[in-house]
């Protein structure tokens, strides 16, 4: 309300300086102001840089001059609509990007954000790192074009946290600590230097609203290796980034058209999802889990596949089981394990990470799972807390997926 009066009263003063400005003994000086105004104030603004910390900058602009920057990634945060697998559209908010994550510049309208970035994924798009490389993460803040006109929602800021890595205040993306967070027509530089001796599995999400935003789709995965197709000193043949999450449709509902952010405790998830899908026993389903071809996991006999295991919920754990095989578990947030373990059912909790390495035995493909029943080669892996595999009620609507074991005489083929 003292927000609202004050607007009215520097309007009143606002119109009664151009209303004085008219009269005709004033219009010298009012011309003046105009012209003086004009000068001063560009038409256009351009996106507004949040400066950061001064020398870290000045060092990687020297990096940069040397050609050490490995890459820069452009992010935009925005929103959008998802279409699940049971015909369901889901209202998110998430990051996304242009193709090869270019810098496409400031985001004003809705048809510059469709024409010019790639349609909101959640979760976003993986950002894979090297050790001991110089990187550049710029978070632009797109603004959201699905909103109701007064929804509650409008101007949010956002920053970009990345969970697991030990970051100075500066990137680490507390809003407020010390840096102020990215609201829309503005962006914001994270400065990364990877150290020589971390790798494996991270996120990247939201911190404003951490309830609000996490929750509503702001999250991808960070990937941090050393060399290709290992990790921890183990070698793996193929690996696969497998999110399990959550929503409640009715809730993000709720977001869009009356954006009351004081309502978090009402959240209740309806949606149990595997890289933002959920599985249908309508096998020929295209957005089904199985049929994307990163989250159904195939290999090939005797070979080796890391799973990077990552969980982003309110409340609920889920419970990775896998039909058929035992992963050892060889690393978690990040960490190598000094001793690595089997399990087959495996506890994760929002904001874990588990690296996991199943064995692929010989002759395999030909072997059927009994308690799956989908043909030879082919298990299931799914939530074991039931709960979560009943999004909308309907089991086994949730985060399941195959694992596909072919002969190694088709490998050649299938490429």
């Amino acid at each position: 309300e003292r927000l609202e009066e004050s607007t009215m009263s520097y309007k009143k003063k606002f119109s009664g300086f151009i209303t004085k400005g008219m009269q005709r003994r004033y219009s010298s000086w009012y011309l003046f102001i105009v012209m003086l105004f004009c000068l001063t104030v560009p038409a256009f603004p351009e996106e507004v840089l949040i400066p950061g910390d001064s020398k870290l900058e000045e060092s990687f602009s020297e990096l940069s001059k040397k050609g050490q920057i490995e890459k820069e990634f452009h992010l935009y945060a925005t929103d959008g609509y998802q279409e699940m697998a049971d015909g369901e559209l889901i209202y998110f908010w998430g990051f996304t990007h242009a193709k090869d994550f270019v810098d496409v510049g400031e985001i004003k309208t809705k048809e510059e954000r469709d024409g010019k970035l790639l349609p909101l994924k959640v979760p976003g798009d993986e950002i894979r790192l090297i050790s001991g490389k110089n990187y550049i993460v710029v978070l632009h803040n797109a603004g959201f074009y699905e909103i109701e006109k007064h929804s509650g929602v409008h101007g949010v800021p956002h920053t970009i946290h990345f969970h697991g890595l030990d970051l100075i205040p500066t990137y680490d993306g507390v809003p407020n600590l010390p840096y102020t967070p990215v609201f829309p027509g503005e962006k914001y530089r994270y400065l990364l230097t990877m150290p020589e001796d971390v790798e494996g599995s991270y996120l990247g999400h939201c911190h404003v609203d951490t309830t609000n935003h996490l929750m509503a789709g702001m999250y991808f995965p960070v990937i941090v290796e050393k060399k290709p197709n290992e990790i921890y000193g183990y070698k793996f043949d193929r690996e696969y980034t497998l999110i399990m999450s959550e929503v409640d449709s009715e809730y993000m509902e709720m977001l869009r058209t009356e954006g009351n952010i004081r309502r978090g405790l009402d959240w209740k998830p309806n949606y149990f999802m595997l890289n933002g899908r959920i599985f249908m026993d309508n096998l020929s389903n295209p957005l089904s889990t199985v049929n994307d071809p990163k989250t159904r996991v195939v290999a090939y006999e005797g070979e080796t596949v890391l799973i990077r295991l990552m969980a982003v919920g309110y409340n609920h754990i889920f419970a990775w089981h896998t039909h058929g095989f035992h992963g050892l578990i060889i690393g978690t947030d990040g960490r190598k394990l000094s001793y690595p373990y089997e399990k087959d059912t495996l506890l994760i909790g929002s904001g874990e990470r588990y690296d996991i390495l199943y064995k692929i035995p010989d002759f395999s493909a030909k072997r059927g799972c009994l308690s799956c029943n989908y043909g030879a080669g082919i298990s299931i892996a799914h939530d074991h807390n039931m709960m979560g595999m009943a999004s909308q009620g309907i089991y086994p609507h949730g985060p399941q997926t195959f694992f596909d074991v072919r002969a190694k005489s088709t490998k050649a083929n299938d490429k």
